[in-house]
């Protein structure tokens, strides 16, 4: 029936993609002989179920390469692509589902993780500049000449990344990975997985070669590296690099740091309300995107957003607010809208975007002040909550 549909919408030279059902919201996603499609009753803006799709769409690429699925769909219209996925590209594409549920039907991973795919960028594990120092040795020492990148995560979260000068890691390609790696309990259990993936930003139709290892060996059973290289025959070599860089953070200190902070919850309001700068009562939560970082932060959800429900009903007035501002509010810099429970300031300008959830009553000076103590706060803990990627 979908199939059916997209062809006769195309059919008048055009593409499906919303249409309205009741409660039910069915949005298209084409991306040339792929078809995705989302029933949603979650009431999330339809850019944002759009953006979804297109997430699912680039880790299926990931898994088979853009090239891939055009020669399959080339020589087979209506191809089952399950059959080519396989269990464990299948799982790949439920873990991400479910990274981007706010409902966490499918994921037991925190509702704080679907901000990553609201603001289309990972967060960071808050470490203190000298570890975060001790972190760039060990990866910059390991150099070779096929290696393209050098990932270090902690649960999900990135501890730091290094490239090529003239080759950036995308956000959209980090979430990817991120995800990848959190889709399969199988890399935890080994002691190094060597697999082909691609990067849809880095080369869409190509794939690069990963080396993923958990350092459990190393008491750090939470942090992962991964090594990616453009050549196949590496294994051996990276997982001796592997082994450099868990010694070189282990006589540093920096691992058991790293696997203490990404053992605890993310920072809280309250850190942030009795800091010396007074940011005051009338916050009560913030999401920050860097836009020179592409990076973002969050605090854990406390009162009043401390039980799921109250926390996934903010979660969508983040996406509407977000919506409203890349959509219609080009040009303003500060966007307060009202609400029952909590007034939404957005704040936006080339560097940053900020999404502040304040008090109702919150007057607008008071709330443009309370902002302002806010960046400043930001501006002071920058170096500890975003990462500045090294080169080679």
């Amino acid at each position: 029936v979908m199939c059916s549909l997209v062809s006769f919408v195309a059919d008048q030279d055009d593409k499906p993609r919303v249409i309205f059902a009741g409660k039910h919201k069915i949005v298209f996603l084409v991306r040339g002989s792929v078809y995705l499609v989302m029933v949603s009753q979650t009431m999330e803006p339809t850019s944002h179920l759009a953006r979804q799709l297109q997430f699912l769409y680039t880790q299926l690429v990931s898994i088979l390469t853009r090239k891939g699925l055009e020669q399959v769909f080339k020589r087979r219209h209506g191809f089952d692509l399950r059959n080519l996925l396989g269990s464990s590209g299948e799982q790949v594409l439920s873990s991400l589902a479910g990274s981007m549920d706010a409902d966490k039907h499918m994921s037991s991973l925190p509702i704080h993780t679907s901000l990553s795919f609201v603001m289309g960028a990972p967060s960071c594990v808050r470490l203190p500049v000298a570890v975060r120092n001790e972190v760039n040795k060990a990866l910059l020492a390991v150099r070779t000449p096929n290696l393209i990148y050098a990932v270090l995560l902690a649960r999900g979260q990135l501890v730091q990344f290094v490239r090529p000068r003239k080759s950036p890691l995308w956000a959209e390609d980090l979430l990817l990975l991120i995800n990848f790696v959190n889709s399969s309990s199988s890399f935890r259990e080994s002691d190094g997985t060597w697999t082909p993936l691609c990067l849809p930003l880095y080369s869409p139709d190509a794939n690069v070669f990963a080396y993923i290892a958990f350092l459990h060996k190393h008491n750090a059973p939470d942090v992962c590296l991964l090594l990616l290289t453009s050549s196949n025959e590496e294994f051996f070599a990276l997982s001796e690099s592997k082994d450099r860089v868990a010694a070189s953070l282990l006589s540093s200190g920096a691992l058991p740091r790293i696997q203490a902070v990404a053992n605890s919850p993310p920072f809280s309001m309250e850190e942030v309300r009795s800091s010396p700068l007074a940011v005051g009562p009338d916050i009560l939560h913030f999401v920050y995107f860097s836009s020179t970082m592409n990076q973002f932060v969050a605090p854990a959800f406390s009162p009043p957003y401390s039980n799921p429900r109250a926390a996934r009903r903010l979660l969508r007035q983040y996406q509407e607010v977000h919506e409203w501002v890349h959509k219609y509010a080009r040009g303003q810099r500060v966007i307060l809208m009202g609400g029952p429970r909590e007034v939404i300031l957005a704040w936006l300008d080339r560097s940053l975007q900020l999404f502040v959830a304040l008090s109702p009553l919150t007057p607008r000076a008071d709330a443009l002040a309370a902002c302002n103590r806010l960046l400043r706060w930001l501006k002071k803990e920058e170096s500890s909550i975003f990462i500045t990627p090294q080169m080679w």
